[in-house]
């Protein structure tokens, strides 16, 4: 066991009957460091002389240096270190013990999947887990709620028929919509899935090197929104009950179990990939542009009038919900760690922000 721990004592020089020329005051200090060494410790001491005013004190302040090599706790050896190198006349006073004994903290714990059998698959349950209880927090219920709070408004209202009118009168005969239709086929999910399947098993294969491990990354994040995200989206197409454009007389209107279109299973599918991607860049711009291109199948579906608005918009909440989930699991599991320790600057006290990953 190795403790690293510093200790800075102070004991004043100021006699009652001075003269004026031993003005102004000043201090000693002793800085004291036990670092682990291999047979037991060093212990390095340095005794500094400071001026207690503002004036600067002359020379390097530095009266005294020395090391030992000592095989005992840093509780029993400072104390008397420090007063076998201060003089013996003046006091010597310890700064309060730290509140643990390793400065550095204890070392990071393994993730729990270390002593599994096969580490790789538990790695897997134990990540698509913690997505669930992600998107099923109190956070996720909540946005979820107003989420379809807004869909309703916008299905059981007159938006979503006036915005489909509009949209097919001035989008859908342009370049624009021809575009958006032609989108369409990354939401199929024939397609999506086998592709994320794939680049998650580049990552597996090829784990360890930096191509391997972005695609890795970015199929396994795919595949695991697809896994969380999907079964609400099944339950709430059928418990909403709507019914597609031109489907039926009750246009965009909610009729509870009555229909199975009430949520775009496209505009879902189609955001995962650009949403993955998205939360594994960090420039500001690309995550951006990547955020827009994931709206492209929702609007495909709108152009070929296959679905109304507010459905393409609550299924790619669903996929963005998906997402939020994936990346809080990703930092729980990160071994990120960020704690405040203590630290001294010369002779003043303060407090460090260490994180550790």
């Amino acid at each position: 066991m190795h403790w690293v721990r510093r200790f800075v004592l102070f004991h004043g020089k100021r006699h009652p009957g001075a003269s004026l020329q031993s003005w102004p005051p000043r201090r000693q200090r002793v800085v004291v460091t036990f670092v682990p060494a291999v047979n037991g410790a060093w212990i390095d001491a340095v005794v500094q002389s400071q001026s207690l005013s503002g004036e600067a004190a002359g020379g390097t302040g530095i009266e005294l240096m020395g090391s030992w090599q000592a095989d005992q706790r840093p509780d029993t050896i400072t104390t008397q270190l420090a007063a076998r190198m201060a003089p013996a006349t003046d006091p010597i006073y310890a700064l309060p013990p730290l509140d643990q004994e390793e400065l550095l903290g204890p070392a990071a714990q393994d993730p729990p999947w270390g002593g599994s059998r096969f580490p790789r698959t538990a790695r897997a349950g134990y990540k698509v887990l913690e997505d669930y209880r992600n998107f099923y927090s109190c956070d996720g219920l909540v946005c979820l709620t107003a989420a379809f709070g807004a869909g309703a408004l916008m299905a059981n209202t007159g938006f979503d028929t006036t915005m489909q009118g509009a949209w097919q009168t001035g989008v859908e005969p342009t370049g624009l919509g021809t575009f958006f239709s032609g989108c369409k086929p990354i939401g199929e999910g024939k397609y999506a899935l086998p592709v994320f399947g794939a680049a998650a098993l580049t990552g597996l294969v090829f784990e360890g090197n930096p191509f391997g491990d972005v695609v890795g990354e970015w199929g396994s994040r795919s595949l695991r929104m697809f896994v969380v995200g999907a079964p609400p989206l099944y339950a709430l197409q059928w418990a909403t009950g709507g019914s597609r454009p031109d489907e039926s007389s009750a246009g965009s209107d909610w009729h509870f179990f009555n229909d199975n279109n009430g949520v775009s299973g496209h505009a879902f599918v189609g955001a995962i990939p650009f949403l993955a991607a998205a939360d594994m860049v960090e420039s500001p711009l690309l995550k951006g542009t990547l955020y827009v291109c994931s709206t492209f199948v929702g609007f495909s579906r709108m152009t070929d009038n296959a679905h109304y608005p507010s459905q393409v918009f609550l299924g790619w909440y669903l996929a963005w919900a998906s997402s939020v989930a994936v990346s809080r699991t990703e930092v729980h599991f990160s071994g990120m760690e960020v704690r405040v320790v203590p630290l001294p600057i010369a002779d003043l006290g303060g407090a460090a922000l260490e994180a550790r990953w």
